[in-house]
């Protein structure tokens, strides 16, 4: 059985820096989720997600409740999407050139993808973090809620609310051969 978050964080704060990789493999795909939201750069978001984990692993010993360890994150996760927004944070300038391997770039996505990501990217902010945490990352109903903050009766209202927007958008849309 896998161990919980709040295990997790009580092995990082006993020096478990195994136990801190855990947590970040397990939440680095929501925060580079919610971080893209905010700058729609994949390069962007990537170095935001890392300011948020370092942040994290800095202040994990202010974590009142280590169960609580995602939705903490996502509140980090937020600050730090506010503060790039605000233009307080420099973004690092990238000082290497590209290199081959990093120019040649993959086939196109699939239209269907392509329309889909766009029509996931438009939804409302509530919707779309609803559809990334759940469905996206995969997460469970109960850890979903808990990193929004919402109840299980709303996660479900909202996602159920952006499964039909994403219908009707894709219907209007719909590819044709």
């Amino acid at each position: 059985m896998a161990a919980t978050d709040g295990t997790l964080v009580c092995g990082v704060l006993n020096g478990d820096r195994a136990a801190f990789a855990e947590l970040y493999d397990r939440r680095a795909r929501l925060v580079r989720a919610i971080c893209f939201d905010t700058t729609h750069d994949l390069d962007a978001a990537a170095e935001l997600t890392q300011e948020v984990f370092l942040r994290a692993l800095k202040k994990l010993g202010a974590l009142r409740d280590p169960q609580r360890f995602t939705a903490w994150l996502v509140g980090i996760t937020r600050q730090v999407c506010r503060e790039w927004r605000r233009g307080r944070f420099l973004l690092r300038q990238r000082t290497t050139l590209l290199t081959d391997a990093e120019a040649v770039r993959e086939d196109p996505p699939d239209e269907r993808v392509a329309l889909l990501r766009d029509a996931v990217g438009a939804l409302p902010q509530r919707e779309r973090l609803s559809v990334q945490a759940f469905y996206l990352q995969g997460l469970d109903a109960d850890a979903a809620c808990a990193a929004l903050a919402v109840s299980r009766a709303t996660l479900y209202r909202v996602l159920s609310g952006a499964r039909e927007r994403l219908r009707r958008v894709l219907s209007r849309q719909e590819v044709r051969p």
